[in-house]
């Protein structure tokens, strides 16, 4: 039998704005500062060291100098397949998860225009640059017994400083109106005590004034969480480059910036103790972000006979996101007369937040290459970046958020390494990345690198590239931000397919 206030369905959509919390942690902030750019096949096969080559459409996303290097103009269309297994491991239980996302990942082309002008300008370039900047294909499943913790506590901490009356279906009101208006008046917290105490996981104590659990675990709980994320960091240039007195090259990138991430969080939690009053319960997160930003970039590049060097400079994005977010809560329970209920907390809300901005960190590169005549090179480029000058506003809502970025991110230096051979028409390439974790605290997320190799054929007017890159990351997952505190690691095995079409004109 059910609780039929409780059950009740509503076919009607409806719409609350929260306004003391937002949804994102420091780590998705984190995420939307993160460039992990896909680019052309012959990009990837070397490691993305392109920042003195140029010569290469997603070059240009490294230093925009390097369309200048261009001697003909130049369309590319590239794909790629991302497969990814992710294991995780939570109290000694083992488990794992494989995906797979074909995408068209980079598409754009350049134009150039020698002696233009005259004068000491040898050449000019325009170019246009879609890419794939960031992906967020992101699935993994974690369970096992739970010794420690229960999601009541996340659901506990969010009830401190509310009452029972405050989570109360009145009188001429329904969950979903309920619901709506918690979110509106008093934010994310007082709607996650309202699903827990409307589904009957929390009790209120009279005498004490607080809220209690009636779930029992002494012997440990059951969990199984799963978290499915998809979604792309695009970034798009539109470039200008000049060619000045043959060795010296110089450009500009106007970028524009499109982010759409959707994380889901299924969370269900069984095998509590035999004189338990609760005996399941389920908890469904969905968040939606989107939005937009704006960056530019400069660059330079120096050639020295058969050496090369460059610089670049990319500014901070400057975003602005929205999010949204819909529940669902579920608990399967018993009274003591040995009757079960089966309580749904389904309100049916989509809550909107207000647009935030996020302010992401600059970033400067140095980069250096030897052209071994006609048959291969050598490249190497450096990234520093500081993650702790990430910033989010408004301000007043974020003054914990920024405190606890500027206390545990910390400025990185990226190495990327890059190598081709050409022998007549066909080239073969290598190419290794070393990534600095962001954070100080590397029991979060630790130094990952990758490996990469390729090879291309060229036609004449078309060139068929074609990469494959490796990479392994270790990280811990913590299942909530308070309350289930426990981690999972989580190791990722990454394997990227990437093919390219390249014509030349």
């Amino acid at each position: 039998m059910t609780r039929m206030t409780i059950k009740k369905k509503f076919l009607f959509f409806l719409i609350s704005f929260p306004t003391l919390i937002f949804s994102q942690s420091v780590s998705d902030i984190v995420d939307f500062s993160i460039d992990n750019p896909l680019g052309t096949a012959r990009f990837e096969s070397m490691g993305g060291a392109f920042g003195a080559l140029g010569g290469d459409l997603s070059a240009i996303n490294i230093n925009p100098a390097g369309s200048a290097v261009f001697n003909t103009n130049q369309y590319v269309l590239s794909f790629s397949n991302n497969e990814k297994k992710i294991n995780t491991n939570f109290f000694n239980s083992l488990s794992s998860k494989t995906t797979s996302k074909f995408s068209v990942n980079n598409g754009g082309g350049v134009w150039v225009f020698e002696n233009f002008g005259g004068g000491n300008i040898d050449k000019i370039s325009f170019g246009i640059n879609a890419q794939t900047n960031n992906s967020f294909h992101n699935d993994f499943h974690i369970k096992g017994l739970n010794n420690l913790n229960s999601i009541d506590k996340f659901f506990l901490n969010n009830a401190t400083g509310f009452s029972a009356s405050d989570l109360s279906v009145n009188q001429n009101e329904t969950v979903s109106s309920t619901y709506r208006n918690l979110g509106e008046y008093f934010g994310f917290s007082a709607q996650q005590a309202f699903l827990a105490y409307q589904g009957y996981l929390l009790n209120y104590d009279d005498i004490n004034n607080e809220f209690y659990s009636i779930a029992k675990y002494d012997n440990g709980v059951y969990q199984d969480h799963v978290n499915e994320t998809k979604g792309y960091n695009s970034k798009y240039n539109l470039n200008l480059a000049i060619q000045f007195k043959e060795d010296y090259f110089f450009g500009l990138n106007i970028n524009t910036h499109e982010i759409f991430l959707e994380n889901f969080i299924r969370h269900k939690e069984t095998d509590f103790d035999s004189d338990s009053a609760v005996k399941s319960i389920l908890y469904e997160n969905r968040l939606t972000t989107s939005g937009e930003g704006f960056s530019f970039q400069l660059g330079a590049l120096r050639k020295f006979n058969n050496f090369r060097i460059g610089i670049a400079y990319q500014s901070p994005t400057w975003y602005k996101l929205w999010d949204e977010t819909m529940q669902y809560f579920e608990t399967e329970t018993v009274d003591i007369n040995g009757t079960n209920y089966i309580d749904i907390v389904d309100p049916r809300i989509s809550n909107l937040y207000p647009m935030y901005k996020i302010k992401t960190p600059s970033s400067i590169t140095l980069s250096s290459a030897v052209i071994i005549g006609k048959i291969g090179l050598l490249s190497v480029d450096i990234v520093s970046k500081d993650y702790s000058k990430i910033k989010a506003k408004p301000k007043e809502d974020f003054v914990n958020t920024n405190m606890l970025i500027g206390s545990s991110l910390k400025s990185t230096m990226d190495i990327r390494l890059g190598t081709e051979i050409r022998l007549n028409k066909f080239s073969v390439r290598g190419g290794f990345n070393s990534n600095q974790s962001p954070y100080k605290n590397q029991d979060l997320i630790k130094d990952s690198s990758s490996y990469s190799y390729g090879f291309g054929y060229d036609f004449g007017s078309t060139i068929i590239n074609f990469s494959h890159k490796i990479s392994e990351k270790d990280r811990n997952y913590q299942l909530f931000d308070s309350g289930l505190v426990d981690k999972a690691n989580l190791t990722t095995d990454q394997s990227i397919y990437a093919l390219s079409i390249v014509f030349n004109f």
